[in-house]
């Protein structure tokens, strides 16, 4: 009873504190709707949509489908150490795991790759959550190189970008020691310092989770791998800003490479913020802004940002909703899975 009354109480707790992120994601997603929108009217709006140019639309479409095809192939090649496997049965769980994130609030969805790629293959569960980590480990590094490469190249960036790229900087910088430190001494550090605090049985499970994680990193003692890795995340990340620059053509705005570039970035600062599904609104906001660095006018640079976003986000889910009857699951099973319900390692055949 008293372990029931607990899990009870958790997941009230938890339930909380999901609604309260809800609301203040509709907070800021509303407020910057408003700033996209407050100086615009529709009828412009509406003609500036009207003007992109239909083939280099379905050309920023099909960058924005090929990247989940990116995605898919740096997995295969981090997990090729753990288990060679196929690119399609990738591709089809990444789709899935993207388009959940992109559905469920808080980013719920973050733990639907791992639970399927166990259920899919003998890569465990916590294997699978150290690869994981390791990969936004190099995200933020690539994702710090383009916003060095915008700092140095585009000369008009106000001083809150300017000050604002040392929060990722150092954020990324503090991540790879971490993420080092841990393949490296992590199992010492929890013999030495954690399992002496810990009863025997719960010190021992902590232990084999831990290990599993470290495990899922064992891309890292490969040179040539890693490297392969992450050139392959440099060209998985210039992708989206290949796409915005096609975009950029697509609505006939004169303005440089550069600004693709701009967008990338201040799309990046917009979205770390508590935002909607879709990240509507901070998405619109960051074009409008980026692009005005260069004379573009609200009117248009909302009518990018409107098109752009929905790209990018109906093309995610697009291929979501192909995938999702090869992984063998219900939208209502990954739901469940992010709430606690089915997260079990598979059992042994």
């Amino acid at each position: 009873m008293a372990d029931a009354h607990v899990m009870k109480s958790e997941q009230q707790g938890a339930g909380t504190q999901r609604w309260r992120h809800i609301m203040i994601s509709l907070l800021v997603s509303g407020g910057f709707l408003y700033l996209a929108f407050r100086h615009v009217q529709l009828d412009e709006l509406g003609a500036a949509l009207r003007r992109v140019h239909g083939g280099l639309l379905l050309v920023s479409i099909g960058l924005s489908l090929l990247i989940m095809a990116f995605r898919a192939w740096r997995w295969q090649l981090e997990l090729r150490p753990l288990e060679p496997l196929p690119l399609g049965r990738l591709w089809a769980i990444t789709a899935v795991a993207y388009m959940a994130i992109n559905l469920l609030p808080v980013r719920l969805g973050e733990i639907v790759r791992p639970w399927l790629l166990s259920r899919r293959s003998s890569v465990s569960f916590s294997n699978v959550v150290g690869n994981i980590v390791l990969e936004k480990t190099l995200d933020s590094v690539v994702l710090v190189l383009y916003i060095l490469v915008g700092l140095t190249t585009v000369e008009n960036l106000p001083l809150w970008v300017r000050r604002g790229a040392i929060v990722p900087a150092a954020g990324a910088l503090i991540l790879v020691s971490l993420v080092l430190l841990f393949w490296w001494r992590g199992e010492a550090f929890v013999d030495r310092w954690v399992l002496r605090i810990l009863p025997q049985r719960f010190g021992g499970n902590l232990k084999k989770v831990l290990a599993s994680v470290a495990d899922g990193m064992r891309v890292i003692p490969n040179p040539g791998l890693l490297l392969t890795v992450f050139l392959v995340s440099l060209a998985l990340w210039f992708l989206p800003i290949l796409s915005s620059y096609i975009m950029i053509l697509a609505f006939d705005l004169h303005v440089p490479f550069s600004a693709a570039l701009v967008v990338f970035i201040f799309i990046g600062f917009g979205t770390a913020l508590p935002n909607l599904p879709g990240m509507i609104g901070p998405y619109q906001y960051a074009c409008q802004l980026a692009l005005g660095l260069f004379g573009v006018s609200q009117v248009d640079g909302l009518a990018y940002g409107l098109v752009l976003n929905a790209v990018q986000f109906l093309t995610l889910i697009a291929q979501g909703l192909v995938a999702l009857p090869f992984t063998g699951v219900s939208f209502a099973e990954i739901r469940r899975a992010r709430e606690g319900m089915e997260l079990q390692e598979p059992a042994a055949d």
